[in-house]
């Protein structure tokens, strides 16, 4: 048996911070300690957009910090299936976007990207000052809808990414006519139809199709669950932010970082070649790793999603 660990410092003390875990206890938390041990705390930060974040936080508030984001219609459990396989020397906090998960709508403004990434730039800088932190470097994991927030992130802060590992990723498409069309059509559908007509396309369209591979019925309504549970207008407003006119590629040479892409082979809302033609356009090393399944790969198939990831943050903590 190993001797138990010397009791914080008084320095340590002034880092001391409450959290709520997400049983709803309150968890008085030093600085140095490992959260992977416990369930993961949820934590809120408004910022200054008026956005009353929501994300679970778990790991080392002292480590490098990992930022995970979620899709369309998603939230926070989207990464909750990788969280066991993060090293707990890692601080990983995982965010609800406004009006998914926890987080509420913001009804003094409407959902954009530029307005996401101003969201998330701000609460990187919450959770760094907290812990003292601010020199380094964040770490971004996205899924779809998170990979255009987090490459939009990369590009105006190049020198704050230290890597990012982008499942089924996104780019504008509203230069697009068809997609944008498209896009606009499901807003529409959101407000006259509701949200649970969306979620059941949402667990049709995010997998293959039946003649292509057996899907899990757990599976599709795993994402049903999650679209379902989303306000609809968030839901709208996010779909014509995708294609809104405002949002524009962002220069992708700037993103310099190790930067890994995971594609589904049968994803048809973000196939292979979209990742692969992403990582062409990056400033640094980028690889793409293909997985058994559509746009949901954490679900498909987290065996090599899990591997790639640990060879992701491997590279980012080698020795230059």
């Amino acid at each position: 048996m190993s001797d138990p660990p010397p009791g914080p410092s008084l320095a340590e003390h002034r880092f001391r911070s409450t959290h709520q875990s997400a049983d709803g206890l309150n968890l008085i938390l030093p600085r140095h300690s490992h959260r992977n041990n416990m369930s993961p705390s949820l934590d809120t930060f408004t910022t200054p957009s008026g956005t009353q974040t929501h994300y679970l936080q778990s790991g080392n508030a002292n480590g490098p910090l990992i930022i995970c984001m979620h899709g369309l219609g998603g939230s926070s459990k989207t990464f909750l299936p990788l969280l066991p396989h993060i090293p707990q020397s890692y601080n990983t906090v995982i965010v609800d976007f406004p009006g998914y998960g926890k987080t509420p709508r913001n009804t003094t403004q409407t959902v954009t990207i530029p307005g996401l990434v101003a969201d998330l730039q701000a609460l990187v800088q919450h959770i760094q000052s907290s812990h003292g932190t601010e020199d380094d470097k964040v770490i971004i994991f996205g899924h779809s809808l998170g990979s255009i927030v987090g490459l939009h992130f990369a590009a105006q802060f190049p020198a704050k990414v230290g890597g990012m590992f982008l499942l089924g990723a996104g780019r504008s498409a509203s230069h697009i006519p068809a997609v944008r069309q498209r896009m606009l059509d499901t807003a529409t559908k959101t407000r006259t139809e509701g949200i649970e007509a969306v979620a059941k396309g949402a667990s049709i369209g995010n997998f293959p199709s039946d003649e292509q591979r057996v899907v899990p019925p757990a599976n599709r309504q795993a994402v049903y669950d999650e679209v379902a549970a989303a306000d609809p207008e968030a839901y709208a407003q996010t779909c014509e932010a995708i294609v809104g006119e405002e949002h524009k590629d962002p220069d992708y040479a700037q993103i310099k970082c190790p930067v890994t892409f995971i594609a589904g082979d049968l994803d048809v809302i973000s196939p292979v070649e979209r990742s692969e033609g992403l990582s062409k356009l990056l400033g640094g090393s980028a690889r793409v790793e293909v997985v058994k399944g559509g746009h949901q790969p954490i679900i498909d198939d987290i065996e090599p999603v899990v591997a790639a990831m640990t060879k992701l943050l491997e590279q980012i903590a080698a020795p230059m």
